[in-house]
């Protein structure tokens, strides 16, 4: 878009005070000037800021057009937009085809600042769409590791039972084991003992010289000798049983599966502790 030529009516309208150099600020042709080199440069931004000096200056209805097509170039479409309602809105001094222009021009930039709100509510939903998923993600991630958490937790005190249970187990392996080992000594001891008094009773069986005495020591010799035989049997069934109850390795250790022997030799079971 070209600007309005404005330099001619400004020097018209402008007091001639305007045209000198006051405390250093430049006259408004000089600024208008500029504005025009500015914008033939592409410097839409600079140019519209000179001719806001220069409007300040020397007041003209074109300028505030040229300021609204200047800013519209640069992209500054709100403030653009503005100074092209002020010049619909001015008074005196418009022009008719600069006023179609201006209508034109805020047309064009309100449905572009429309499309601008509407790119920018869905950039918005977009934006507040996606916070949303990445907000759930990481509430599952937080769930699945917290269930994790929770699971590895059951599962440690799980093990802890389950390698307390195993050691109470061999524990009490050990002590049935040793009780039952005790019972088979006491079994071969009193059946040595009781072997010692049946041959104590069979010699005197033997040196009886009466047919009452040799019954007698016959019944011992026979009662001794049963009962001898009973201790040495339970000695026996003890520690074969002493055998098959004590455990066959150490006391279990974190991780470890054995297979063991049931109770009593009824069969064969998995003995797992972690």
């Amino acid at each position: 878009m070209r600007l309005a030529f404005v330099l001619t009516a400004a020097l018209a309208l402008a007091p001639p005070v305007a045209f000198a150099q006051r405390g250093g600020t430049k006259n408004p042709t000089v600024l208008i000037r500029e504005g025009e080199k500015l914008y033939g440069a592409g410097k839409y931004k600079e140019a519209a800021e000179a001719l806001k000096k220069a409007h300040e200056l020397a007041p003209n209805p074109k300028l505030i057009y040229n300021i609204a097509v200047a800013l519209e170039n640069a992209g500054e479409l709100r403030e653009a937009l503005s100074w092209y309602q002020q010049y619909v809105g001015s008074t005196e001094g418009t022009d008719p085809t600069l006023l179609k222009r201006s209508a034109r021009g805020i047309d064009r930039i309100q449905v572009l600042l429309k499309k601008e709100e509407q790119a920018q509510a869905s950039a918005d939903a977009e934006r507040e769409k996606l916070q949303a998923e990445a907000g759930a993600a990481r509430k599952r991630a937080e769930e699945e590791q917290l269930a994790a958490r929770r699971a590895e937790e059951e599962n440690q005190r799980r093990q802890q039972a389950e390698y307390a249970r195993a050691l109470k187990a061999y524990k009490r392996d050990r002590i049935i084991s040793f009780t039952v080992g005790g019972v088979a000594v006491a079994g071969v001891a009193a059946g040595v003992l009781m072997g010692m008094q049946a041959r104590d009773a069979r010699e005197k069986f033997d040196a009886a010289t009466n047919l009452k005495d040799k019954e007698t020591f016959a019944d011992d010799t026979k009662s001794k000798a049963l009962l001898a035989d009973i201790g040495f049997g339970v000695g026996l069934a003890g520690a074969i049983t002493a055998i098959i109850l004590y455990p066959k390795e150490g006391p279990p250790a974190e991780g470890e599966v054995r297979v063991t022997l049931a109770p009593r030799g009824a069969g064969a079971g998995m003995e797992v502790s972690f």
